[in-house]
């Protein structure tokens, strides 16, 4: 079979291209592999909510596969230099899909800026990609509720918080707060889908994909809430 480009290989981290990513024909079921996310809430000196600052470690599988393509690159760049790329890449295929993040405040959606202060690395055998997704207008939270969501709407890739090692609860890092007015609370809610879409998305291979916005059904959700 014919290598994919490292555009298709990494083409889900805002197209969900599920297609180009030449995994072995055994794997079967969505998700195909995984994100594990931390996320941080930045406050301004006024207290408004200005940004969330997100960190993405690509599972190991998917990490190996982009790094030895990027290994194999005839021309004369270093692997930070590459990686540089790749996070360019990464960031205005993200664009297009709203960094796959929706951002909500008393359930209104909020308009997001433009991504910032990007930067790609590897470490611990995970690919890591980190940025900072602005508000278009700085939010005061005061009495109100911050949510979030981040998700591939295809599922073909699990987007989960940083959990302990079974999963059960979303390590202390998982969602933090920067110049937080005091009293400030989070929480990150785990997912409870149908169970008529897990088995949905259990019956999908690799080459399917289901209902328009599946992975919504799967996200976990960020609450963020300062008192009034």
């Amino acid at each position: 079979m014919k290598k994919a480009s490292s555009r298709c290989r990494y083409g889900w981290l805002g197209l969900g291209i599920a297609l180009c990513l030449g995994e072995p024909s055994a794997a079967l079921a969505h998700p195909h592999g995984w994100v594990d996310m931390s996320v941080e809430g930045i406050f301004d000196d006024e207290g408004n909510l200005t940004a969330l600052r997100q960190r993405w470690r690509m599972d190991p599988f998917y990490s190996q596969v982009v790094m030895e393509e990027m290994a194999t690159a005839d021309d004369a760049t270093s692997m930070a230099e590459r990686l540089d790329a790749l996070g360019v890449e990464i960031r205005d295929n993200l664009a297009t899909q709203h960094n796959l993040t929706t951002i909500t405040l008393d359930d209104d959606p909020l308009a997001q800026g433009d991504v910032s202060d990007t930067n790609t690395d590897y470490r611990d055998e995970r690919l890591i990609y980190d940025f900072v997704l602005p508000l278009a207008t700085p939010q005061p939270l005061a009495g109100r509720t911050l949510r979030y969501r981040i998700f591939d709407p295809t599922y073909y890739i699990e987007m989960v918080h940083e959990a302990n090692e079974d999963g059960s609860r979303p390590l202390p890092g998982a969602l933090t707060l920067a110049n937080a007015p005091e009293g400030c609370a989070t929480v990150v809610v785990k997912a409870t889908p149908d169970p008529q879409k897990v088995m949905e998305a259990a019956m999908l291979d690799k080459s399917e994909t289901g209902e328009p916005n599946l992975g919504r059904f799967f996200a976990e959700t960020g609450e963020i809430t300062c008192p009034g």
